[in-house]
């Protein structure tokens, strides 16, 4: 069988909420910090050999140590997580690499283990990652919720933070209309057959892919909209996109960090 590694790239640095990873809160609201709750999740995929934290700040490389993971340092110069992961991938004996934020505390063993199987049996792509049903129209036009489009092989078309593909008979065909939440969950009256999907951003590379991306031309489209990943389709490669049912909160605000507490706190465990 491949190896496959997990590297979760973390640093302490966020223009948001710095820190969050090791946040003292999070340790003593849910009794793991929220690395540690990513590490530990990743730790359950049945599919992956290694799991690794990859950073270039010592105080987390402290924290993770102390809770008995994997961490590997790097350079400070990156300026993005997956060249922090190719870094770390470059000295490893890997078929593949998972990328998982260390923000995505809901992240489940079993979702990584869904990913690695769709990418061992791909012959196309060089890049698999994950997106679900959207299931309001609040984010579906969130900028902050990229959305993707995918073909009839579940290959990505598009990334993009607009909503795409935008309804333009919305109002004489509710058919194509999102179906929104109710107090008791979805409602079903109004949800449309067409995929409207949200992208989620944990990825399977192939290695030589990985060690290959960082210098691959940075179309203008990817400044334009900030999303890594239309440098892999504009440079000619595919995308495999997995819709899982498994939706994933990430910690991006001190909003979120307060959802989160909430979620994890010690007496729902």
């Amino acid at each position: 069988m491949p190896k496959t590694v997990a590297i979760i790239p973390a640093r302490y640095a966020s223009t948001r909420l710095p820190g969050k990873l090791i946040k003292n809160e999070a340790k003593e609201y849910t009794g793991k910090y929220l690395i540690e709750h990513v590490y530990e999740n990743v730790m359950n995929a049945k599919n992956i050999h290694e799991v690794i934290v990859s950073t270039d700040d010592e105080r987390i490389s402290e924290v993770v140590k102390q809770f008995g993971g994997c961490v590997k340092m790097t350079s400070t110069k990156h300026k993005s997580g997956t060249d922090r992961i190719a870094e770390v991938a470059s000295n490893l004996d890997a078929d593949f690499v998972v990328n998982i934020q260390g923000d995505e505390p809901d992240v489940k063993g079993s979702m990584i283990d869904d990913l690695v199987e769709s990418m061992y049996t791909e012959k196309e792509a060089v890049v698999c990652t994950f997106a679900n049903e959207i299931r309001s129209m609040e984010e579906f036009t969130d900028p902050n919720a990229v959305k993707v489009v995918i073909d009839k092989d579940n290959y990505a078309m598009y990334f993009s933070r607009a909503t795409i593909p935008y309804i333009r008979d919305k109002n004489s065909n509710p058919e194509f209309s999102i179906s929104e939440k109710t107090s008791d969950g979805y409602s079903t009256g109004n949800k449309t057959s067409f995929p409207f999907l949200k992208h989620l951003g944990i990825y399977m590379y192939r290695k030589d892919f990985l060690l290959r991306f960082s210098s691959l031309a940075i179309p203008e489209i990817e400044e334009v909209e900030k999303l890594e990943q239309l440098r892999v389709l504009s440079n000619g490669y595919k995308v495999k996109v997995v819709v899982t049912p498994h939706t994933c909160e990430g910690v991006d605000t001190p909003e979120d960090f307060e959802r989160f507490l909430r979620k994890y706190r010690l007496e729902d465990q």
